[in-house]
């Protein structure tokens, strides 16, 4: 039994208090009734067992102080039958010390001093007191020197009581401990047991997996040995065409050198084309300018021609009006007859000489007028050629930003080839020191396909240590399982 147990087996004790008070009042209140004649009076035994039904009822309520209400009824209430029944001349109530000695020694399943401790001292302390105050009763049941005796042996009993509970509960104490320990050191064990079951499950896994492992190396290695042979000979291939790389360097160089010189050789013929592109475009800005300057002589000329015509106009009014004067001068000389002949003569002069004018102004109106349409013509033809020209210019200039364009191709060109060049020396260090690469992989591969070989062999002797591994670690999982069997049995 262990001190937790004995705690939780307090309502067990509870109810044997509870069934003791109750039995001890009806039986007792029976007995005096049935065999002592009782009367009224003696019902006062029914009141420990009222007391204990309402601690019983109330149990739930009072928790833990319960128990200390069951062990102060029989002192508090036997006081006070002891009391009450003062002047009955019967023997029974003598049972009454009997009682408190039976009640005491019922509180040890307890085993907790205090309630032992605590119930001497209200049986002491009540039943002393209400000795003093009701005598009679008490000294009915015993004379001084009983009650000094009775005294003394409830003093003996208690001291006993108190040394049974304190031994019980030091001997639970260590039972409770040493069970513990055992409990600790059987779950010590079975934990010890789960871990080993649990390393010989790997272990056994473990070597599974091993085998396993060692097969599939097995197989590996003489894959590998069969890709490293393969790469070997991939490799002495690479090293081949490596070797005729190297051989056409020399060809590559060589052309990347022409390549070199002729982009150059480019270049500086683009900058002279460029030179006489700008040379040409200079002069036709020059021819531009003259042509604007010839349109504008041109303009002019036809504008002083066009002042000609309006002068020949104003000279063939004029010659009109003299024509129409000399008209008018004929018919005046014609009316003054004689006298007027040598004025007819004139007017007839001048009437001829107007004409004269009239048809010379025709001749020079019809030689301006050509005049006029050579010069529209001849403005025309150079606003034309002006016009071209423009054109001209500006195909000049597109073609002179092409040539800009190509000379920054070429020399971006001629940049690209130089760092071809140098980019294929480099190539060229590469291509040697893959050369020298590929010699040592091939050293390698061939050590690698001695170690894979020792590997192989190596491979084929473990899997003979694994099977043993597998047996020996079937053993320690049979061996656990029979651990854990007494272990459980034990437990």
């Amino acid at each position: 039994m262990q001190v937790q147990s004995v705690k939780n087996e307090e309502k067990l004790v509870n109810t044997i208090m509870f069934a003791y008070i109750l039995g001890v009042a009806v039986a007792g209140w029976g007995f005096v009734m049935v065999m002592l004649n009782g009367g009224l009076r003696e019902c006062v035994f029914l009141l420990t067992g009222g007391c204990a039904i309402l601690t019983r009822v109330f149990e739930k309520q009072l928790g833990s102080k319960a128990k200390y209400v069951y062990a102060c009824i029989p002192p508090v209430i036997g006081a006070i039958t002891a009391a009450v029944g003062g002047g009955s001349d019967s023997a029974g109530y003598i049972c009454l010390t009997h009682y408190y000695f039976v009640a005491t020694l019922l509180l040890v399943p307890y085993y907790e001093q205090k309630i032992l401790k605590v119930s001497t001292v209200v049986t002491i302390v009540v039943n002393a007191g209400m000795m003093l105050l009701f005598p009679a009763g008490f000294l009915k049941l015993h004379l001084p020197i009983g009650w000094i005796f009775t005294g003394i042996v409830y003093v003996i009993l208690f001291a006993a009581c108190c040394f049974i509970v304190h031994r019980a509960t030091s001997l639970f104490g260590m039972v409770e401990e040493k069970g513990k320990e055992v409990e600790s050191v059987l779950d010590s064990v079975q934990t010890l047991s789960d871990r080993l079951y649990d390393a010989g499950a790997a272990l056994s896994q473990i070597s599974e997996n091993e085998s396993a492992a060692a097969e599939e190396l097995a197989a590996t290695s003489e894959e590998l040995v069969g890709n490293s042979n393969t790469l070997g000979m991939k490799t002495d291939e690479s090293m081949s065409n490596l070797s005729e790389l190297k051989e056409w360097e020399s060809v590559v160089a060589d052309n990347v050198e022409k390549v070199e010189k002729t982009s150059k050789d480019l270049l500086n013929q683009s900058r002279e084309n460029e030179k006489l592109l700008n040379d040409l475009h200079k002069i036709n800005g020059e021819v531009s300018d003259s042509m604007q300057l010839t349109i504008e002589v041109a303009q002019k000329l036809s504008a002083a021609v066009q002042e000609i015509g309006v002068t020949l106009k104003l000279i063939s009014d004029i010659s009109s009006s003299t024509n129409l004067l000399a008209l008018n001068a004929s018919i005046e000389a014609a009316r003054a007859g004689e006298a007027g002949k040598g004025f007819a003569v004139v007017a007839t002069e001048v009437g001829t000489l107007a004409n004269s004018t009239q048809d010379s102004l025709r001749v020079v109106q019809s030689v301006i007028e050509r005049v006029q349409n050579n010069v529209k013509e001849i403005t025309a033809q150079v606003e034309e050629n002006s016009s071209k020209l423009g054109t001209q210019n500006q195909y000049f200039e597109n073609v002179f930003q092409s040539m800009r364009d190509m000379t920054g191709l070429l020399n971006e060109s001629v940049s690209a080839v130089q760092s071809m060049g140098d980019t294929f020396a480099k190539q060229a260090e590469v291509i040697e020191r893959t050369v020298s690469i590929n010699q040592d992989i091939v050293e390698g591969i061939r050590k690698e396909n001695e170690q894979f070989s020792s590997i192989n062999t190596m491979a084929e002797g473990n899997a003979g240590d694994t099977a043993e591994v597998t047996k020996q670690a079937g053993i320690i999982s049979d061996m656990v399982d029979e651990m854990g069997r007494i272990l459980r049995r034990e437990a």
